[in-house]
């Protein structure tokens, strides 16, 4: 079939337009090729002749496009569509001949002017091992729903998290940022949610160790340290990582040594960042003006004289002068970012080794926000003799976080733009009105006036020790301990907003966590028969935690320069303390299966027993079983285009230990009762401890395919998936008389289905001209809750609308009125009979008819699920220039915006956004009209829903490798130098600083810091 197929497209007379348009191209894309003025003759004959041939299959078919280079020179050119080609090359010359999907080859010329070349199609794709839960596999046969990113992927985006680098990149996978301060975590959601209250965080497993502060802890870890990253996305993949796999797996692969010359490694970046957007609010004379409507007697009344508007002196001297204080731009400037790394590896045939050592620094676009980290790793590997290997992957970090007041840009932004922030003679106010709730941002940033400084130091070295048993069976023993010190010290001064001019307090907290694992990995890989292979996973582990927590925090600090670091000295203490374990023993069993590699069959099965769980009820199972079948090796398609083709399925179960310490036993917590005619401080049960609660249960079916077309130029995968969670973790509602208000139990249910679509092409592929590789993912899903706590007379699962928590919709929906327009002052009558309003005031749908807004006019407006999102790579090379584009972009979410709700109030005691509102002489139905009676307009969350749809100019970046002939000069293998762009440009319905906002951060609140662009510079050398 591939031959038929072949042969008609290469027909004379079957498609010339297409051959007619395919010869231009591959003119165009050499263009500027044939410079030979670097040639490196080789010693003796330079004499140069004329060689032609052809370039095919080895079945004969031509490989249009084929790249044929003179070794050790820059000269070259492509085949045309016949697979043919002619180039200029010494009689003593070498030709390398190239084609995507296919083994290079080099042939000597030998004076020879007839030099035909066979490429075999080259499997390594196929080959390339990628690491699966708890080993390895091929990636042809992997019949898990399974993503890989490696370290080109990671460094497309200079940022302080290897998480929030690959956002965008990965189908499936939906990372948002939490805000603009340095150093602050991502949100990462793998096929959406299933939990309702629990955790909906993936698990991380860094080099075999599973991770216990997840997200947070993989910022100790730098990002180019990293070889690749596997997302482990469907319950087959993950069920071998049981009661913690319910939200996805993160498998990342630390860099390691190779057998070869020592290699030493440096890169260096600097950027200068910038607030990607500022938000539009008053300046003087717009708030003066919002004032003013703000008081006027009624809808329809009149304005009083400045006099009884403006209280305040300095109001009535900024408007004689003209005068406006722009908050914003006072505490919002210009911050930087720079990343150092300096690594060495090599090694021998019995040692290698991989050592580094990295800086990174980001200082905010606010004074007192900064990030600072230091790291050093080291990977040794060492083979003791045909029977004993040992390896050891060492890692220390050290991070400082300043994170900055949340008041800076909320006072920024509510601040009386007519207040002035100086006095005369040049000194900071406290208050810049006579309004005693504003105070001045900038005394926020006053040097030690507040201080909220988070380090963390974190060791983390698994040690292993691999022993070949015998031929295809093999022991691998894994120890590895994770050390993670944390320390926060606080200190808010007297003048700031916070503590209004009372004494200043600090405190001091400490979180110590001591983990370790110890897992023993026993794997049988061997062919039992002809074409049938089998592979036996068989582990035990054992992980274990024990956190140490101690607060110490003080008032009436007598001199503050002492900060944090002397609280005996203060008036008035508090300490607090406690101590958290827990324990997790596993057993697992793999079997992988396939017959002549064609017909692929995995199942799995976990054990979790857990000491959070009650006794009788701590052990729980996990089964996982997938399908694959390789089409493309089948004979009907030996001969086609398609490379790859394979069919898959999957079912799994994962649970979410997402029960706390000691829940299932019951915890005391301070008490007052009353005793005689006072009160006491007793203990008291904190919770009913209920003894039969386990996990939450994700049962997940997969059905994918992965394809493969013209020899891998185009690759990719389809999935769709459906998850049904159950024994989700709920409080149940108890009367008041029981003492509590509720009780934890398994009591839910939720239903996630999705789409994923990924495809990888290389549109045009000749590495010594032009090269064009495109990256595009999608995804999508919906997510519905199935059943909750309450149920009717009948038992079906009703709504808990207290909790906006609604049968058949997503886990998290906008439920409130639905604002349509503002009553208009011809609508008098209306807005009396309906809702007791006036015009100027908003105006609600009145969804049932009756005349009336009563609460069953509410509806689910929206829901924070997009309805897809995912990216888009462009990478464009010619020579040693290459051009990357990236956008990433989420479409369909809803944003509840809190942003709005503290910054759109029209109350006019603070500032405002600069909207459109409604007076009697514009009578918009855009915003409600101003009014100083009301702290917040009537049904104002009505104006907090938009549309959060955004597409993000993520990256793009312009680099040059100099040529080897220039590179060699100067002792070095390769040096590159590039300039880079992030967050240049987005658009948007959502008017504020940015319209990725995670969970995490709630519904973007005013205290949020505005996200970063940078324009970097960056060089990275290879001696």
């Amino acid at each position: 079939m591939k031959k038929q197929f072949n042969e008609a497209i290469h027909s004379p007379q079957g498609v010339p337009v297409w051959k007619k348009i395919f010869l231009q191209l591959c003119l165009v894309s050499c263009l500027g090729m044939f410079t030979a003025s670097h040639a490196k003759a080789d010693s003796g004959l330079t004499v140069q002749q004329q060689v032609s041939g052809t370039v095919t299959d080895d079945s004969g078919v031509p490989l249009p496009g084929a790249s044929i280079v003179v070794k050790g020179t820059t000269t070259g050119t492509v085949a045309d569509f016949d697979g043919k080609y002619t180039i200029n090359v010494a009689s003593n010359g070498v030709l390398v001949f190239s084609y995507v999907g296919f083994t290079p080859k080099e042939i000597a010329v030998n004076g020879k002017t007839t030099v035909n070349a066979s490429l075999e199609i080259d499997s390594s794709l196929l080959d390339e091992v990628v690491v699966v839960g708890y080993g390895t596999q091929k990636k042809g046969e992997v019949t898990a729903a399974i993503a890989s990113v490696d370290a080109e992927q990671l460094g497309i985006v200079q940022t302080s998290s290897s998480i929030d680098a690959v956002k965008g990149q990965i189908s499936g996978v939906d990372i948002q940022a939490s805000g603009g301060r340095p150093g602050q975590t991502s949100t990462v959601r793998i096929r959406g949610r299933r939990s309702i209250t629990a955790s909906n965080d993936p698990l991380y497993v860094v080099d075999g160790i599973p991770l216990i502060d997840g997200s947070e802890s993989m910022s100790d870890i730098n990002p180019q340290d990293i070889a690749s990253m596997q997302i482990l996305k469907d319950a087959a993949a993950t069920a071998v990582y049981g009661s913690r796999g319910a939200n996805g797996v993160v498998l990342v692969t630390t860099n390691r040594g190779k057998v070869g010359k020592t290699q030493v490694r440096y890169s260096s970046q600097v950027g200068l960042t910038s607030a990607a957007q500022l938000v539009d609010m008053m300046n003087g004379a717009e708030y003066a003006a919002l004032k003013r409507e703000a008081r006027r007697s009624s809808w329809n009344g009149t304005i009083p004289d400045d006099a009884a508007v403006f209280f305040d002196p300095v109001e009535l001297e900024s408007l004689a002068m003209g005068r406006s204080t722009d908050y914003l731009d006072l505490v919002v400037g210009n911050g930087y970012q720079t990343n150092h790394q300096l690594g060495v590896s090599g090694g021998s045939e019995n040692t290698t080794f991989n050592s580094s050592i990295g800086y990174f620094k980001e200082q905010g676009i606010i004074k007192n926000q900064d990030y600072e980290r230091f790291t050093g790793r080291l990977n040794i590997d060492h083979r003791i003799n045909k029977t004993f290997k040992i390896g050891a992957s060492f890692m220390v970090s050290n991070s400082v976080q300043n994170w900055g007041s949340n008041a800076t840009i909320g006072e920024a932004l509510a601040n009386n733009p007519l207040g002035v922030p100086y006095d005369v003679d040049g000194e900071l106010l406290f208050l810049p009105t006579n309004d005693g709730i504003r105070t001045n941002p900038l005394n926020e940033l006053v040097d030690g006036a507040y201080i909220d400084e988070r380090k963390w130091t974190r060791i983390f070295a698994p040690i292993f020790l691999d022993i070949d048993i015998a031929e295809g069976l093999q022991w691998r023993t894994l120890f590895g301990p994770d050390i993670r010190l944390g320390r926060r010290g606080q200190f808010r001064g007297s003048l700031t907003n916070d503590n209004r001019g009372g004494p200043g307090d600090a405190s001091i907290e400490h979180s110590d966590n001591f983990a370790y694992t110890i897992e023993n990995l026993l794997t049988y890989d061997k062919a039992i028969a002809d074409k049938h292979n089998l592979k036996v996973t068989l582990l035990q582990s054992t992980q274990s935690s024990k956190t140490e927590y101690s607060l110490a925090s003080v008032t009436g600090i007598p001199y503050e320069s002492q900060s944090f670091y002397n609280l005996g000295s203060a008036d008035n203490s508090l300490a607090q303390s406690r101590l958290t374990e827990w324990t997790l023993n596993s057993f697992m069993g793999r079997i992988n299966y396939d017959i002549a590699g064609k017909y692929l069959f995995q199942a799995s099965l976990r054990a979790d027993g857990s000491s959070r769980l009650a006794e009788g009820n701590k052990w729980n199972y996990f089964p996982g079983a997938s399908l694959g079948w390789r089409l493309s090796e089948e004979a009907f398609l030996k001969e086609s285009s398609v490379s790859q083709l394979m069919l898959r399925a999957s079912y799994g179960e994962v649970g979410n230990t997402s029960v706390a310490p000691y829940q299932t036993a019951g915890r005391l917590a301070p008490s007052v009762y009353a005793w005689g005619e006072g009160n006491a401080l007793g203990r008291a049960l904190s919770e009913i401890p209920n003894p039969d609660l386990g996990w939450e249960v994700s049962k997940t079916l997969d059905i994918g395919v992965d394809y493969g077309l013209f020899n891998g130029r185009v690759n990719g995968a389809i999935d769709w998936f459906k998850t049904n969670t159950v024994d989700i973790l709920l409080d149940r509602s108890l009367p008041f008389t029981s003492g509590y208000s509720s009780i934890l139990q398994n009591i839910g249910a939720t239903r996630t289905k999705g789409l994923e679509f990924a495809i990888s092409t290389k549109i045009f592929d000749n590495p010594n001209a032009f090269s064009w590789k495109m990256d595009f993912n999608i995804a999508g899903y919906t997510e519905e809750i199935v059943e909750l706590a309450l149920k009717d007379e009948n038992g079906n699962p009703i709504d808990d609308i207290g909790n906006n928590w609604f049968i058949g919709q997503p886990i998290k929906v906008f439920y409130d009125y639905e604002k349509i327009g503002i009553y208009q002052a011809d609508e008098v009558a209306l807005a009396t009979s309906q809702e007791q309003k006036v015009p100027g005031e908003i105006r609600l749908n009145d969804l049932d008819g009756d005349g009336l807004i009563t609460p069953e006019d509410r509806k689910v407006l929206g829901t924070d699920t997009p309805d897809y999102y995912g990216g888009l790579t462009n990478k464009f090379s010619y020579k040693g220039l290459e051009l990357g584009v990236f956008f990433y972009f989420r479409q369909g979410q809803t944003i509840q915006s809190d942003f709005h709700g503290g910054n759109n109030s029209l109350f006019a005691r603070y500032n405002n956004l600069d909207v459109d509102y409604w007076t009697i002489d514009n009578p918009t139905n855009a915003n409600p009209r101003p009014n100083e009676n009301q702290e917040s307009p009537r049904n104002g969350s009505t104006l907090r829903y938009f549309d959060g749809s955004f597409i993000k100019l993520r990256n793009v970046s312009l680099s040059y490798k100099l040529p080897d002939s220039f590179v060699d000069k100067l002792g070095m293998e390769e040096l590159k130098l590039s300039i880079a762009g992030q967050n240049l440009w987005f658009i948007t319905n959502y008017d504020t600083f940015d319209p990725e906002v995670s969970e995490d951060a709630g519904s973007l609140g005013s205290g949020i810091v505005p996200s970063n662009k940078m324009y970097s510079l960056s060089l990275s050398a290879k001696f």
